[in-house]
């Protein structure tokens, strides 16, 4: 009987053992799971121009589709095993959604970095954003250390990416109805999302939470209820493109082309190349009067996304009699 325990106990380990090792596998590489996003980022402001955040799962990639990001900067390093398995599901999720994945490896585990290509890699990586002139996602595993390295070297390139946050509390009430208002939204479910937020504690309210808010009231005409929202991420965020874009269009609601100009145009200074913002520009400048100007922005906007707003603008611009010299027409 002893001898039978003494065989049965090292089998016991072992298989043990090998559980562990598969679970955490598993783990590792399907990183959308409860654990691992307590520890990961969460996407950054889709609307900046460079959207950083965690390894992107299919969700994740209809998310950046929608919001007409076409380059994904990865910094995951193939010479870790479970990071290798990730990057070949990757390139499939690229090609998918006609997107390029460019790799530029970044040897890090729970911020510990290791490797000589490390800070060459960050630098190609920074490089290649600020040589891009489309959306970029820029992401490592958690989204939390090797992505900063690279965020740090774009300011220095005067290059902005949008801040993250962490994940500390996903399990909380407000953090499930934030997420609820977040599908509800993209499903056209205004209403829906405006309830699902109205329920989130204004001191827990991110700062993605107040843009939400302030484009589902905007959506449902709520007008001056949307403009406090984008108001309030602008307090939280000073100088953020996402929540002038917002004050810009709650402005031109509200009958103010002058100051929807200003909003845009400070929106633009952060976010060069944001769609919205250069619509909205074009409009306000329309709106003033100045069609030349109008039709600059709003034909820039459209190299950017679709919008049959700006369609219509262009062709009763351009049907429009050309001003003469002395105010004539």
């Amino acid at each position: 009987m002893v001898v039978m325990r003494r065989k049965v106990v090292p089998v016991l380990m072992l298989a043990t053992v090998l559980v562990a090792i598969a679970v955490s596998w598993w783990i590792l590489v399907n990183p959308d799971n409860a654990l691992t996003r307590m520890f990961a980022s969460r996407i950054s402001n889709v609307d900046a121009r460079v959207v950083v955040g965690p390894y992107p799962v299919d969700r994740d990639f209809q998310l950046l589709k929608a919001h007409n990001v076409e380059v994904v900067i990865s910094l995951l390093d193939p010479a870790i095993p479970y990071e290798a398995t990730l990057m070949k599901q990757e390139e499939v999720r690229a090609r998918q959604y006609g997107m390029t994945l460019r790799n530029f490896p970044m040897s890090s585990v729970l911020g510990k970095r290791f490797g000589n290509a490390y800070d060459n890699s960050a630098s190609q990586a920074a490089d290649t954003i600020a040589a891009t002139e489309g959306k970029v996602y820029l992401h490592c595993y958690l989204g939390v250390h090797r992505i900063r390295v690279v965020r740090d070297l774009l300011a220095k390139r005067g290059v902005g990416s949008d801040t993250y946050a962490i994940r500390t509390a996903e399990r909380e009430p407000f953090r499930v109805q934030q997420d609820e208002a977040e599908a509800a939204y993209r499903d056209g479910r205004y209403g829906q999302a405006v309830a699902a937020l109205a329920n989130v504690p204004d001191a827990k309210m991110t700062l993605d939470g107040r843009l939400l808010q302030g484009w589902g009231l905007y959506r449902l005409g709520r007008i001056d209820e949307a403009r406090s929202a984008f108001g309030k991420a602008a307090h939280a965020s000073p100088g953020h493109a996402g929540a002038a874009t917002g004050l810009g269009y709650c402005e031109l609601r509200n009958g103010k082309p002058e100051e929807a100009e200003r909003q845009f145009q400070a929106a633009l200074a952060k976010e060069p190349t944001s769609a919205d913002a250069l619509g909205g520009l074009g409009a306000a400048y329309y709106r003033l009067g100045r069609p030349a100007d109008a039709k600059k922005y709003l034909e820039a906007s459209l190299k950017q996304a679709p919008n049959d707003e700006w369609k219509a603008i262009l062709a009763r611009i351009r049907q429009e009699p050309v001003p003469q010299p002395g105010g004539r027409r």
